[in-house]
């Protein structure tokens, strides 16, 4: 394991705190540890890259909440598709049950609510020492590509 790899994973461990992803009137509730540690790892730069050159993606958060965002470019829309599978109830009792639900989203406020999550966990991580500027910088380069070609883009 890299020297960037164990930053990150110790960063999100020993910062460990619930996060909210509201997508529509959908809220998912996921925790730094292991879930957003586990998409970091993943190298969601890359997927959010993969995104803006109009690739489909896969967010999966099989921890806390047992549920996979596909998020789909469609033009200026993102169809973003929620599948929730094996849930406990109030009883405590687990089933695997799934099921689906279907929202269409601005392509551009994904992107950008994505990149800058990134860019945001990246700074954290820096800031308190876990991982050096180099390699926030190495990790982050994937998203200052799509910001630059979203600029030519847009001009």
């Amino acid at each position: 394991m890299s020297h960037f790899e164990m930053g990150i994973r110790r960063f999100c461990y020993e910062s460990d705190r619930p996060i909210s992803i509201e997508i529509g009137k959908e809220q998912i509730k996921v925790f730094l540890d292991p879930d957003i540690s586990m998409l970091l790892e993943e190298d969601l730069p890359t997927k959010i890259d993969q995104l803006s050159r109009e690739e489909t993606i896969h967010l999966e958060f099989v921890e806390s909440c047992c549920v996979t965002i596909e998020l789909v470019p469609l033009g200026n829309k993102i169809n973003c598709n929620l599948r929730y599978f094996g849930y406990s109830d109030s009883n405590k009792n687990f089933s695997l049950d799934s099921s689906y639900k279907q929202f269409q989203l601005d392509r551009k406020e994904v992107l950008e609510t994505l990149t800058d999550f990134c860019i945001k966990i990246a700074d954290m991580a820096t800031e308190t020492g876990y991982i050096t500027r180099q390699e926030k910088d190495d990790f982050i380069y994937p998203l200052e590509i799509h910001k630059i070609s979203s600029l030519k883009l847009e001009n």
